[in-house]
């Protein structure tokens, strides 16, 4: 089971890569295990000033909207210029509140209301059209 969150946390960390990037000095922190704090906490300094930004995953199909509001009540409590929510690509997110942005990632999606690593969902397409094509289903 331990492989599986790893992986998912490599997703993030690539979805987070891709809008904060390393080669612009952007560093990742992660908060430990079961804790209350948010989950990454990401940090540069430009120009003498420093940036940070705090950021939740939610693997649900759902957002709920205590998370949200959890996040940007953290955001505002740490002095954190931005708040960052990443999802699986396709999760139902209710009203985000300004200050908190919504990052799916494309390497997970919901799909009839579960979440599926698109690898999957790529090679199960293929194999429906591969055996509409040679009528085996």
């Amino acid at each position: 089971m331990g492989g599986i969150k790893d992986s998912t946390h490599l997703d993030v960390k690539k979805t987070l890569s891709r809008r904060f990037s390393p080669r612009e000095g952007w560093q990742y922190a992660g908060s430990p295990a079961g804790s209350a704090q948010p989950e990454y906490v990401l940090s540069r300094r430009v120009a003498g000033r420093a940036e940070r930004v705090l950021v939740n995953v939610n693997m649900a199909p759902v957002v709920q909207a205590g998370a949200v509001e959890a996040l940007k009540a953290a955001a505002s409590a740490g002095n954190a210029d931005r708040a960052v929510l990443v999802v699986p690509g396709g999760a139902a997110v209710p009203e985000v509140p300004e200050g908190v942005d919504v990052l799916e990632m494309d390497n997970w999606q919901i799909v009839g209301g579960r979440i599926a690593w698109s690898k999957n969902v790529e090679r199960s397409a293929f194999l429906d059209e591969e055996r509409a094509r040679r009528g085996i289903a």
